[in-house]
């Protein structure tokens, strides 16, 4: 089931387990210099802002989906495999798209990815995605539009998005 087809379900995050989280949080770095992705939270009162850096734009997205499961926690239930289409009309959308599929997976199936293979065609992403069932924390409510930032800086790909938490 995805989230275009059952709609969007009520969370019950707090902004207190938000603050616990992010506050537990070092931002994530995988890869040497030139390969590195990196993520980063900071908190902002009953929000969240994630910011993201990558070599390419399937990058960003793949360290989005990282640091989501970094701020929900991965549940330690059933492996799973999971196939991820969104589209939208702009990079920065798309982003918006991808990360409200995976809060929408973990809220409803329980789904939390651990290893995600993006592709981009155009504006449309296909994803492979490796993680697991079980009860991850209902922390996010929505990924909102809030200073939301997709682009090329130098050589790399940055993005930002705030959650609503």
């Amino acid at each position: 089931m995805s989230r275009a087809d059952a709609g969007r379900s009520a969370t019950s995050g707090t902004g207190r387990a938000a603050a616990a989280v992010v506050g537990a949080c070092e931002p994530g770095t995988r890869g040497d210099e030139q390969t590195a992705r990196r993520h980063r939270f900071a908190e902002h009162g009953g929000e969240v802002e994630l910011e993201l850096e990558a070599p390419t734009e399937a990058g960003v997205l793949e360290e989005a989906a990282v640091a989501l499961a970094e701020l929900i926690g991965r549940p330690g239930g059933s492996r799973e495999r999971r196939e991820i289409s969104v589209t939208a009309t702009d990079l920065p959308l798309l982003l918006v798209e991808w990360l409200s599929e995976l809060v929408f997976l973990a809220e409803v199936d329980g789904f939390v990815p651990e290893r995600t293979t993006v592709e981009l065609n155009g504006l449309q992403l296909l994803a492979t995605a490796d993680g697991r069932r079980g009860a991850p924390a209902h922390l996010v409510k929505a990924v909102t539009l809030h200073r939301l930032a997709f682009e090329r800086v130098g050589d790399r790909w940055q993005a930002r998005v705030v959650l609503d938490v």
